[in-house]
């Protein structure tokens, strides 16, 4: 059984995240500069504050500090793929379905604790797919479940990003 949260608008970094019930889990809030993004903070429901440097390429927990270069290491030959380092477990980041699901597998142990994230998608003539991320009934520990969060926003604000600049590159 997972815990189903849903973004509740189109831009996930600035948005609130709620559970089934409605109520708010998380809270996301970004800053931008001249040169874009500056610093996403997401905000937990119990108080736990995480906030991604997009400039200086760091996640911070509760103040406590981690370089992408450190926590990130690339995987995969022909899939390019990512691990994310968060104590003593690892976790592969991967699109599947042509990028309609992001999931979060761990390398080692039980394939259960499995967080996936089903990117926004808009459609022309039905109601649009909010992003949501479905987080392992198991995984109890807030300050993972925060890392990953914070992984997998990073993971799918940078395949957007791409996804936009080889779409000006094509249309140039």
């Amino acid at each position: 059984m997972s815990i189903a949260l849903t973004f509740t608008g189109k831009e996930i970094l600035d948005t609130p995240i709620v559970g089934p019930d409605g109520a708010v889990h998380y809270t996301t809030s970004s800053t931008h500069g001249f040169r874009g993004r500056k610093v996403t903070t997401i905000t937990a429901a119990s108080g736990l504050v995480g906030c991604i440097n997009w400039r200086e390429e760091v996640f911070v927990i509760n103040g406590q500090e981690w370089s992408w270069s450190k926590v990130r290491s690339r995987s995969g030959f022909f899939k390019l793929s990512y691990e994310w380092h968060w104590n003593e477990r690892s976790y592969k980041l991967e699109y599947h379905d042509m990028n309609k699901s992001l999931l979060a597998t761990p390398t080692s142990g039980n394939v259960a604790d499995t967080v996936q994230f089903h990117p926004y998608h808009p459609h022309l003539f039905h109601a649009n797919e909010r992003a949501t991320i479905l987080f392992p009934h198991q995984m109890q520990d807030e300050v993972e479940r925060m890392f990953l969060l914070m992984a997998i926003l990073q993971t799918d604000v940078q395949q957007q990003d791409a996804a936009r600049a080889a779409a000006a590159h094509a249309a140039a």
